[in-house]
């Protein structure tokens, strides 16, 4: 039985261990040059691992016979973006995004710049397994460590060319005080630059990528050194991206935390006023605020929620033609490129509905206010099916009614890693610690935790 690479956002792993072995990445190299043929556009984020990784992929395309270009630390969208708009056959991107630096990963985009198919994936998963001999596949390796390098390529600059094509010419940012947290990751030296480009006043955060400092502290995971940071640096408003860049969290400057839900309302209001939300329907998913869909409701505006992960809030975009969507983790979606998140490219939606409102981001999201929600991680031994589980599929059940009109719940295995979420949400805060500790009491009765 071929085990399964890809998680909801690529394949993901500690770096040295099986898919992520020097005969694993090797191997993936050479069915992903395979599947994808003729020229590919290659990146990766600031992790130690990184340039070893890279190594290996590109010795396994090489053997497939196709064309590489190795656009050095860049972003995930832009990798997206830029294989969408230079006709390349496909993009690869080495990250594990906001996983610590022990992790990476690797993300793959077909020709039109969108993550690839079930199909695809199933393809190369199988193909792997037949490069890979079972006796060596498992054996661990040591990463060695290289230095960090910078991006001194043209595809930074020509990723940022790509996003200031939709926003304002000139210095449209001139007085605008951000603080800006690049989580040490592939934002470092791109998303300071753009700002200040555009007149900015940026004060810049974890910009000194080290190889084992990405997502240590800062960036979107840790938003505390962006909240103190503008105590003492007063903003319009305060920026963390995740190591990848792929999405992004907001501090207003009250200090106000403004996630991606604070963000789709923020901006469904903007794109309503303008006439622009045709359909009048955002794509959100099951971890979504309930406050969300309740407040869009009360403006006319409808929520469809899909599984988590940006790929289904993209697929759902393209099926039903709405033209925002995006996670309460900060991955957004513009109907601009219709691709996958873009942390920078939120940041300056952003920027521009409150240049253009000429008000704060505390105006815009006023009356936002989150209803109370729990979320727990629960780590597993082994993801036995939920439906396989009577005693946990009554207690759900059982929550489930009580919260019919008030709230919701949502039961689901990690899609990266070996962790079943538990999240409640309703209008009572009490009335979720208590569902969830009933309900956390026959998980564990019903499965192996650790």
């Amino acid at each position: 039985m071929t085990q399964q690479l890809f998680g909801t956002d690529g394949i993901r792993a500690t770096a040295g261990e099986f898919p992520l072995n020097s005969a694993g990445i090797t191997a993936i190299g050479r069915a992903l040059g395979e599947r994808l043929g003729g020229r590919i556009l290659i990146g990766q984020d600031t992790r130690i691992s990184s340039p070893w990784i890279l190594d290996l992929l590109l010795k396994g395309i090489a053997a497939a016979g196709a064309e590489i270009e190795n656009a050095g630390v860049i972003p995930t969208p832009a990798i997206a973006l830029l294989t969408q708009q230079h006709d390349y056959a496909g993009g690869i991107i080495i990250s594990a995004s906001h996983n610590p630096y022990e992790d990476n990963g690797i993300k793959v985009f077909a020709s039109d710049g969108r993550k690839l198919s079930n199909a695809d994936e199933a393809v190369i998963e199988n193909r792997v397994a037949e490069l890979v001999e079972a006796e060596g596949r498992r054996k661990s390796d040591t990463v060695p460590e290289l230095p960090f390098q910078a991006n001194n390529t043209r595809w930074a600059s020509r990723y940022m060319e790509l996003l200031t094509e939709h926003f304002p010419a000139g210095a449209w940012l001139k007085g605008v005080r951000i603080v800006a947290d690049c989580a040490n990751g592939a934002m470092s030296d791109i998303a300071p630059a753009l700002l200040a480009k555009l007149g900015a006043e940026v004060t810049v955060l974890h910009a000194s990528p080290s190889g084992k400092n990405i997502n240590k502290g800062c960036g979107a995971v840790h938003l505390a050194s962006l909240l103190t940071a503008m105590n003492s640096h007063p903003a319009d408003f305060g920026v963390a991206f995740d190591g990848d860049g792929d999405r992004s969290l907001f501090v207003s400057a009250s200090g106000r935390v403004m996630d991606g839900d604070a963000v789709l309302l923020m901006m469904a209001r903007r794109l309503k006023r303008s006439g622009a939300l045709n359909p009048p329907t955002v794509v959100g998913t099951l971890m979504t605020n309930y406050s969300l869909e309740r407040m869009l409701q009360d403006e006319g505006i409808a929520l469809t929620r899909v599984g988590v992960g940006d790929r289904f809030v993209f697929e759902e975009m393209l099926r039903t033609g709405s033209v925002l969507g995006g996670e309460p983790s900060g991955h957004i979606i513009f109907s601009d490129f219709r691709l996958s998140g873009d942390g920078l490219m939120t940041t300056l939606k952003v920027a521009e509905t409150i240049v253009s409102e000429h008000a704060s981001f505390d105006d815009l999201t006023r009356d936002w206010i989150q209803a109370p929600q729990i979320l727990k991680n629960v780590k597993v031994l082994q993801r036995v099916p939920l439906e396989s589980l009577p005693d946990v599929q009554a207690k759900m059940a059982e929550a489930m009614h009580e919260l019919k009109g008030c709230g919701r719940l949502v039961v689901r295995y990690s899609g990266t890693e070996p962790l079943l979420r538990v999240m409640i949400e309703s209008d009572d805060a009490r009335r979720n610690d208590r569902l969830m500790a009933d309900l956390l009491k026959t998980i564990g009765e019903s499965l192996e935790t650790v």
